[in-house]
């Protein structure tokens, strides 16, 4: 990873972030077909491009693509309203919020400290992500999407936008994340929700050592 180009490392987190704003997407619920339109479908091309540009990094992009398949094939309520099933019994019964998964309550210290965070960058929650809290699995994996894509836009400090990404992965996403993943997975029962979960954990476990190599390849030019 030392030697490779600047622009290969551009296109790499530039990739990355396409992949968690589409896994952000995924995690917010689509009350109707046309959000789901919206969220999920209208991101499948440039989602199967990023796709092929990792697979020789990432061996779960081939999950991805068969996610990306099933999302495809989403064009009615009958195929949506399974899925809508599988987000209630995670939304209740697996919680997707950082606070929650580390101590059993909407824990508003996490809130906070997200905020924070977000607000170092000029971030704010945006109608998007509707009332959701600043810890929920959807924001977090938005931000990820956004270091990624400030990591690739501006290349003067790249550096320090990994860093902040492999801060964030270490202290909040691998904190809980896998954990919530565990959980949900007891509960679902679509095909899509399964591979969605399962890729969400394969991603962000592999992503941590490319995150590393990505680190030392802008620290030793």
């Amino acid at each position: 990873m030392r030697k490779l180009d600047p622009q290969v490392l551009k296109s790499l987190a530039f990739s990355r972030s396409i992949v968690y704003d589409f896994l952000s997407s995924c995690f917010l619920y689509p009350y109707r077909l046309s959000e789901f339109e919206k969220l999920v479908k209208s991101r499948i091309p440039r989602v199967r491009d990023s796709a092929k540009y990792l697979m020789a990094l990432y061996p779960s992009m081939e999950m991805l693509m068969k996610l990306l398949d099933i999302a495809e094939g989403i064009n009615n309520y009958d195929s949506l309203t399974p899925i809508e099933v599988d987000f209630t019994k995670i939304d209740y019964g697996a919680i997707p919020y950082e606070g929650y998964t580390h101590t059993g309550y909407l824990d508003m210290n996490v809130e906070i400290s997200l905020r924070r965070l977000y607000a170092d960058y000029n971030l704010a929650l945006n109608k998007e992500f509707r009332d959701l809290r600043g810890d929920h699995i959807a924001v977090e994996l938005a931000f990820m999407s956004f270091l990624a894509y400030k990591e690739y836009e501006d290349p003067a400090k790249a550096l320090e936008y990994i860093e902040e990404e492999d801060y964030f992965m270490t202290n909040h996403i691998l904190n809980w994340v896998p954990t919530f993943i565990s959980t949900s997975l007891k509960l679902v029962r679509t095909d899509y929700f399964k591979l969605l979960l399962n890729f969400t954990r394969e991603f962000i476990n592999r992503d941590k050592d490319v995150i590393g190599l990505v680190r030392d390849a802008y620290a030793n030019p």
